[in-house]
Parts: C-alpha cells; sequence; structure tokens
C-alpha cells in the first residue's frame, strides 16, 4: 500500500538525507511518486508514474527535488495503485485552491465507495481515483462551511466533522496529509503515522510517515487511532502538534 511522508518546521526547511531514506525504504510501491511544497505561498507539485527506485538506483529527479526543495512543509507520497491508472495525474499529490489558499493533499488506503462522488465545483483533472474525490469532498464541505478564514481551531473543528461524515457516508480505509501552506492536518483510521521531532540534525522541524519503523534509528513515536474510534486526527504547525483529537 501507499506511503506518505511529511515535514513541517517553523521555517524553510530542506531533507536532502530524509527523503531518500523514505523513498528507500518505501520502494515496494512500485506505480509512481510525488513531492508537494510551497513556494511563496504556492503549491508545487512535481510527480511521476515512473518507480522511484529502480535497478538499485533512485529516480533521478527524486534526488534532484530532495536537494534542492526549501519550505516549510513538504508532503511525499509513493505510489501503490489500488484505484485509478497509473500515469502521472494519478500520481500524488494533488492541488486545488479554495479558500484564498492552495492546497496539497495526498492519501492512502482503498475506499471504492467515494469514487462516486460527484462534486459540484472544479474536479481534479484527469484523475479517476477514490484519493481525488476524497479531496473534491472535503474541499466541498470546507467550502460549504464558509469558514475560509478560520482560526486553526475552527478550520480543525471542520476537517474532522468533515472527515467523520466522509467515512460514514462512503465507508473505507483512509489515511491522508492535506496542508495549506501554513498548517498541516494528518488523519488516519487504518495506519499508524510514525512521528518524530527534536532529535539531532533536526532542529525547528517535525517528521511524520506510514512506515511502521520511522526512518532511522532515532525514537519515533507511534500514533494511531483508538480501536472504538473512526480515526485520529491531528493538526502540526511548525514543529509542534497543536491539535490531536479521535473521532
Amino acid at each position: 500500500m501507499c506511503d506518505l511522508f511529511a515535514l513541517s518546521a517553523t521555517k524553510d526547511y530542506s531533507a536532502p538525507e530524509f527523503l531518500p531514506l523514505f523513498a528507500v525504504q518505501a520502494k515496494k510501491n512500485m506505480d509512481g511518486w510525488g513531492i508537494g511544497f510551497f513556494r511563496k505561498r504556492h503549491a508545487v507539485v512535481e510527480k511521476s508514474a515512473d518507480q522511484v527506485f529502480y535497478d538499485g538506483q533512485l529516480h533521478d529527479s527524486f534526488q534532484r527535488l530532495a536537494r534542492v526543495i526549501k519550505s516549510r512543509i513538504i508532503l511525499c507520497h509513493i505510489r501503490l495503485r489500488t484505484s485509478g491508472l497509473v500515469d502521472e495525474c494519478h500520481a500524488h499529490p494533488f492541488v486545488l485552491t479554495f479558500g484564498g489558499h492552495n492546497w496539497i493533499f495526498a492519501h492512502n488506503g482503498k475506499a471504492p465507495a467515494i469514487e462516486s462522488y460527484q462534486s459540484r465545483d472544479t474536479k481534479i483533472e484527469d484523475a479517476i481515483s477514490d484519493s481525488a474525490r476524497a479531496f473534491e469532498y472535503l474541499r466541498d464541505q470546507i467550502e460549504y462551511q464558509h469558514q475560509h478564514n478560520a482560526e486553526p481551531n475552527m478550520l480543525f473543528k471542520i476537517l474532522a466533522n468533515s472527515t467523520s461524515q466522509m467515512i460514514e457516508q462512503y465507508p473505507g480505509n483512509y489515511n491522508y496529509l492535506l496542508s495549506n501552506g501554513h498548517l498541516l492536518f494528518a488523519f488516519t483510521n487504518h495506519r499508524q503515522f510514525m512521528v518524530m521531532k527534536g532529535s539531532r540534525g533536526l532542529k525547528g522541524a517535525l517528521l511524520l510517515t506510514t512506515l511502521a519503523r520511522g526512518l532511522s534509528k532515532a525514537r519515533w513515536l507511534r500514533v494511531a487511532k483508538a480501536t472504538n474510534r473512526k480515526g485520529l486526527l491531528l493538526a502540526i504547525s511548525g514543529n509542534d502538534v497543536i491539535i490531536h483529537k479521535s473521532i
């Protein structure tokens, strides 16, 4: 199944060590990769349908991006197809603009029920997958509630309620990362997140991944939903988890 990586920092940050570590450890996922970040509040995504690791080497473009990207928030997705085609437009992350921000979204899991969702707003062009529809669903719910300039607590509440409603209406396995360049949201209802901050060489940044052992021998904190709840939502600002709630 696909794997996710996120970095959130207090200032523009690069991850030339951790992005390649993530790619190598997630190389079993062979159906594409993508990296999303923010440059002057604008979302930038580069992605490919190629294998991230082939013939003993990382993809050239992935290695280049890992060296040069600097952003307060960086998302990375390495794909194993469960929905949609194996092509660049189905690789993650996806980008939508709403509420005065560019938003970047990456997802893993399997939720075929939501593929029937029909948004009346802008659709993710050419993407026919549960991940694309989940992003559109969350966008529509946030837009509907007219909280474009909401404080983090209110935005978190809207997203928690929208995610809970999505799972009720369209049951499935959802792990997602969602960011507007200021906040990073991470939701899980079927896999753990591994979180690390404050280690040597990682001052001012927090790392998060779905890889079960983290990315290094440093101490990683395992975060997962309670067995009797629908899922767990985190809100991250800079290098701190500022809100977390089981839903």
